[in-house]
């Protein structure tokens, strides 16, 4: 046996439900033949009669009358389910799963999602914060906030800041061993290495003379931006590190950018979502932070071309 088309058990639910085949044509904006029709089309497919007609009125056979109560309950739960998927475009809801690294999800993202969870309260937030690499398709993230050079790959990115790492150090530092003036003066300096990156090892700067892949010494590494961020403000020397992580210490004088003419390649902080189309929550939490962050002071001023 066919199984019927959408249309017809449509056309069927609608003259049960009117009782008339004028009524439920004018409900569905038919001609009463028309309507008449599909339903017999419909009979014909189940190989079954479902409605009794006479010249003056109509009525359901026992047959129909099931058929009625499963049909109109499944076209219930089919509306149901389209009404939830039209309201989660502007009410989000269910679980969220968002990953972003330490440094800049502990500044820029963590103290707004409070305000955003107001915003919807039908929403669940599930935050990943590391700075390992995290596959977001295996790991089920609706979107990570990634700072950097992006390789290609099939995921979705939209790109939020503009970015790139600088040279930072503290005024206690600089007041106790001077500042440099160039590289080859950087060279006698302590240098703070972040081990999180695959190039930390050799910072690649580019500046007046072009590109020039600098080796840092010096005593202290961490495979944590926190951490670097850390050392740096308390003195221990000097950090090649992302400008926005940065950007709090800069406005607030605890760190000054040195050698500004050198800095490296200009990246970004991007949204990057798992491939297929981006769901709205996903969608909402980015428009509401990039909203934030243009509005976050340190972000404004901090050296960010």
């Amino acid at each position: 046996m066919e199984e019927p088309s959408l249309h017809l058990v449509k056309a069927f639910v609608a003259v049960a439900e009117h009782q008339s085949f004028a009524k439920a044509a004018q409900a569905l904006s038919m001609t009463p033949s028309a309507v008449s029709r599909l339903v017999k089309k419909l009979e014909q497919q189940v190989d079954m009669l479902l409605i009794n007609r006479t010249t003056r009125a109509m009525s359901l056979t026992d047959a129909g009358q099931r058929y009625f109560i499963d049909c109109s309950n499944a076209l219930e739960q089919l509306r149901i389910a389209y009404e939830r998927m039209r309201d989660e475009k502007s009410q989000p809801r269910g679980t969220l799963r968002l990953s972003t690294s330490l440094s800049f999800g502990r500044l820029h993202v963590a103290p707004h999602l409070s305000s955003f969870m107001v915003q919807y309260p039908q929403l669940r937030v599930d935050l990943l914060m590391t700075d390992r690499y995290v596959d977001i398709v295996a790991e089920r993230v609706a979107v990570a906030i990634r700072i950097g050079r992006l390789p290609d790959s099939s995921l979705v990115a939209r790109k939020l800041l503009n970015n790139r790492r600088i040279l930072v150090a503290s005024p206690r530092y600089l007041q106790q061993f001077g500042e440099p003036t160039d590289l080859e003066e950087l060279q006698q300096h302590a240098c703070l290495v972040s081990t999180a990156s695959h190039d930390g090892d050799n910072w690649r700067l580019f500046g007046p003379a072009g590109e020039t892949v600098f080796r840092p010494k010096g005593r202290m590494r961490a495979d944590n931006g926190d951490a670097v961020k850390q050392f740096c403000l308390d003195g221990q020397g000097i950090a090649f590190h992302s400008a926005v992580t940065m950007a709090d210490a800069i406005h607030l004088g605890a760190l000054v950018q040195v050698l500004p003419k050198w800095a490296g390649r200009e990246t970004g902080v991007y949204s990057v979502y798992p491939p297929g189309p981006v769901g709205p929550a996903a969608r909402a939490l980015v428009d509401f932070l990039t909203l934030r962050w243009q509005q976050e002071l340190c972000l404004q001023t901090a050296r960010i071309p």
